[in-house]
């Protein structure tokens, strides 16, 4: 399907011939032991981090619930900024899967792979009615979630078996919600400003 809107939001590097030469994977498919490889994937960006000095992260989910850390760097950064749109879902081309052996900043996802949004890396946005899961694929149980890093960014589901009141901390709106998995284990979610705003809808009806 040709895209009939998609050449104003590519770059000057995306403005070559779309390179088929790099194969659709989806992020388990991906095997450790033949990396580094450029690839094409289709995903969701589910989170936009905050610029951090020469480099963006990202985190992508492509259409199992599979996610993946992916960063850019120093001249790519802006690109990348200015492409990928949080919420949005993209056909990526040749993107660069690696081996991760550094500290994982923000993810747990069942997997040590991350990819490069690298200069020959073409970014269009997709369009088929393609439906995503509802929810990831990698879900961290309860009682895990006490032995992770201090801000680590981890995926878990439960149902909301109370919901605090809203307070004000520092003037800034603040509300707790204690959920409960399968197991019967509780955890308390602090849900802040924007947060807050975004799913106050959701945790209310859920």
């Amino acid at each position: 399907m040709a895209p009939s809107t998609l050449n104003q939001h590519r770059s000057v590097a995306a403005l070559h011939h779309v390179p088929t030469k790099f194969p659709f994977v989806l992020f388990d498919d991906v095997e450790s032991d033949d990396l580094p490889k450029f690839k094409s994937i289709v995903a969701r960006i589910v989170v936009k981090f905050p610029r951090r000095h020469d480099s963006q992260h990202f985190i992508l989910q492509d259409i199992t619930g599979s996610k993946i850390e992916a960063i850019s760097y120093r001249d790519n950064v802006q690109r990348f900024v200015t492409l990928l749109q949080q919420g949005s879902t993209y056909t990526l081309y040749g993107v660069a899967f690696y081996v991760s052996w550094g500290p994982y900043l923000f993810r747990n996802f069942g997997h040590r792979l991350e990819l490069t949004l690298a200069t020959r890396t073409v970014v269009e946005p997709f369009h088929l009615p393609i439906q995503f899961p509802p929810y990831p694929k990698h879900l961290m149980p309860f009682h895990e979630v006490l032995q992770q890093p201090h801000k680590r960014f981890i995926d878990v589901i439960g149902i909301v078996i109370h919901l605090a009141s809203l307070e004000h901390i520092g003037g800034r709106p603040y509300r707790e919600a204690i959920l409960m998995d399968s197991r019967w284990d509780i955890i308390v979610v602090g849900i802040w400003p924007e947060l807050l705003q975004r799913n106050a809808f959701t945790v209310g009806v859920s």
